[in-house]
């Protein structure tokens, strides 16, 4: 093999693992971060939520929200537009709402979006 050619594959390698780099995005990450629903919120909510969705259903110590299970924290604190602390009544399926989740991914707090 002469040193034309081999430099010709060296340069089709790094080219082609380039395009691999670049296509492939740097950080799969499964951490969702904060997202934030597209409607306007009351100023004692939080400027984002670690995820939000549709209650499907909400029993004990887990919700399912937008057909995930979650568990729920020991004592989670329960938010409406109207009043901090609220009663856990109001969540019920169908209620959109937002969530913070604790260091073991258990909510902590269920915020009402709608």
């Amino acid at each position: 093999m002469s040193l034309n050619t081999t430099k010709t594959i060296l340069i089709c390698i790094g080219l082609a693992l380039f395009l691999a780099n670049t296509a492939i995005p740097s950080s799969l990450s499964y951490a969702q971060g904060q997202v934030k629903p597209e409607v306007v919120l009351p100023k004692h909510y939080p400027n984002g939520f670690d995820g939000f969705g549709r209650i499907d259903r909400i029993a004990g110590d887990e919700v399912v929200i937008d057909d995930t299970l979650i568990p729920l924290a020991s004592y989670v604190l329960y938010h409406t537009p109207e009043e901090m602390n609220a009663p856990s009544y109001l969540f019920v399926q169908g209620k959109l709402v937002g969530f913070i989740k604790n260091a073991e991914n258990a909510i902590e707090s269920l915020w009402l979006i709608k």
